[in-house]
């Protein structure tokens, strides 16, 4: 049951990484090709924009149109626990993110062949921000699993993006170490050494904001009651 339901969220996510796939890939050709600024500048900004604009396409519907076509009704009806259901929707979609940034950063790699930058250094920095990205989309979760639209969903994406950027913010000025260590954008900070962070330290501390994240997008979701 479980890998129909991974085949089910396929196939209503494949939209997402065709287009998300061939919009980074024809974007990484082109400033590649064209070279108008460095292959590290081209680098970040490719990785920026895909860091913003990635989680919010995966974001746009993945719980939201369950509930707006209420769908959600059949498919808790489903002989499978809620939690199951929970992880086919982020799995997959955490697939599709890691995927898009992996792919891109492959090409960059294939692209430069290291003529400005050293080899895999592009690919370390894409890599990053797209673990930056997947950790956005994975603080969604819990704030938008009962969104009943996609405008909703996307009001809390932007929350996300905007509530993280205040809190790096503030733990930058007010020299707050504890608190930049649960930022995604540290990852950002750490490809331009512009953290005292070690790589070590920040992963562990995301690991635990990820798994408490993780089950308290899962309870919420699984406590869905009043579209029953």
């Amino acid at each position: 049951m479980f890998l129909m339901l991974l085949w089910k969220e396929w196939k209503e996510n494949l939209w997402k990484l065709g287009f998300c796939g061939a919009a980074s890939i024809a974007f990484t050709i082109m400033l590649f090709r064209m070279r108008i600024i460095p292959d590290v500048e081209n680098c970040f900004l490719i990785s920026l924009a895909q860091m913003f604009i990635v989680p919010v396409v995966y974001s746009l519907d993945i719980f939201s149109g369950e509930i707006s076509n209420r769908t959600i009704h059949l498919l808790f009806k489903i002989p499978v626990k809620r939690w199951i259901i929970f992880f086919s929707k982020y799995l997959v979609s955490a697939a599709g993110i890691i995927f898009i940034f992996l792919a891109s950063s492959l090409l960059m790699e294939l692209m430069a062949r290291g003529r400005e930058a050293s080899v895999y250094f592009l690919m370390r920095t894409n890599l990053l921000y797209g673990l930056a990205g997947l950790l956005l989309f994975t603080w969604f979760c819990p704030f938008g699993c009962q969104s009943r639209s996609e405008a909703g969903s996307l009001v809390v994406m932007f929350a996300v993006f905007i509530g993280w950027g205040i809190v790096l913010l503030w733990s930058g000025v007010c020299e707050v170490t504890w608190a930049e260590r649960f930022v995604p954008y540290s990852f950002l900070l750490l490809t331009m050494e512009m953290t005292k962070l070690k790589f070590t330290g920040l992963v562990f501390s995301q690991i635990i904001a990820f798994a408490a994240v993780l089950a308290v997008a899962c309870y919420r979701f699984v406590s869905i009651r009043r579209y029953l």
